[in-house]
C-alpha cells in the first residue's frame, strides 16, 4: 500500500472519530496533572494528561483537555459537557446512565481495562509512626486529609476513617499536615512511590510514607453514552490500549517527569 493511501486512511479514521473533550483536576498534582486554574502546564500537562492524549491517538481521535474542579467532573460526564473523565467504580461514585465504563463478560467494569490505584497516606516524619505499619491502625482516630471532591471520600469514610477534604490540592494538604491540622494526607497512586521524589525534593525529610496503602482499587476511562455510541470502535479501541499499553507507558512517562 502506498505511503499517500496510508495518509488518507489515517486521516479518514482521525475524522471518523469525534474529539474527546477529557475532563480532569484544575488543580496540580504532579506527577500526574500540571497547571493552575484552566491553564495546562507548559510545556508537559503531566504523566496522566499525556496517557490520555496517547490513549485517544491509538484510536485516532484527538483530545480537548477541559480542567474543572473535581466535584463537577461526573456532573460534567452526566450532562455531556464533557466525553471522558477518570472514575472509580460505579459501586463507589454511583451509578449512572448516562456514563459508560469498559465491560467484562459478566457485566462488570473490566479491572483488565481499567488503571490500579494504591491510595497511599503520607504523616509527619517527627510523629514517629511506624512506616511498616496498617495505615487502618496507625491512623484510627487521627484526622486524614484528602482533596476536594477526591473520590474515595465516600470509601474512607465507610471504613471509619474521619476525613478532612477541605483542601484544594496535595500542596495545600502538605500544608496542614505541617501544621498539623489533619494527621496524614491521603492520596490515590498507580504506584505506591509515584509522589516519593516529588515530596522529597519539596519537604525533605519532614513527610514519610507509610509503606502500605490504607486500600487499593481501579479506575476507568469513562465515557459519556452518546460519546460512546457515537464512537463506538473508537472507544472500546481507546479501552483495550489503555489495559493493554497503559501501565508501561505511564511508567515511562513517570520517568520522563522525574520519578
Amino acid at each position: 500500500m502506498s505511503v499517500p493511501l496510508l495518509m488518507l486512511l489515517a486521516g479518514q479514521a482521525a475524522a471518523a472519530c469525534a474529539p474527546l473533550r477529557f475532563g480532569y483536576t484544575d488543580q496540580a498534582v504532579p506527577p500526574y496533572y500540571l497547571g493552575v486554574g484552566a491553564d495546562e502546564g507548559k510545556p508537559a500537562a503531566g504523566a496522566l494528561a499525556d496517557l490520555t492524549r496517547e490513549a485517544a491517538a491509538s484510536a485516532g481521535c484527538t483530545t480537548v483537555m477541559v480542567r474543572m474542579p473535581p466535584p463537577r467532573l461526573r456532573l460534567s460526564m452526566e450532562s455531556g459537557q464533557i466525553d471522558a473523565t477518570s472514575l472509580f467504580s460505579p459501586d463507589v461514585v454511583g451509578p449512572s446512565p448516562n456514563i459508560v465504563y469498559p465491560l467484562d463478560k459478566h457485566g462488570k467494569p473490566d479491572p483488565a481495562r481499567g488503571m490500579a490505584l494504591y491510595s497511599v497516606v503520607f504523616v509527619r516524619t517527627s510523629d514517629g509512626l511506624a512506616k511498616h505499619g496498617d495505615p487502618a491502625v496507625l491512623m484510627r482516630g487521627r484526622i486524614i486529609g484528602l482533596s476536594h471532591g477526591a473520590p474515595h471520600i465516600k470509601v474512607l469514610r465507610e471504613r471509619g476513617v474521619e476525613v478532612d477534604q477541605g483542601a484544594a490540592n496535595p500542596d495545600t494538604n502538605f500544608e496542614k499536615l505541617r501544621h498539623h491540622r489533619i494527621d496524614g494526607f491521603a492520596v490515590s497512586l498507580a504506584s505506591k512511590d509515584d509522589m516519593d521524589a516529588t515530596v522529597a525534593a519539596r519537604y525533605g525529610k519532614e513527610f514519610t510514607r507509610l509503606d502500605k496503602p490504607l486500600f487499593s482499587t481501579t479506575a476507568w476511562l469513562a465515557l459519556n453514552k452518546s460519546y460512546y455510541e457515537q464512537n463506538r470502535r473508537q472507544a472500546e479501541a481507546i479501552w483495550q490500549w489503555y489495559g493493554t499499553h497503559g501501565p508501561a507507558r505511564l511508567s515511562a512517562l513517570l520517568k520522563k517527569y522525574g520519578n
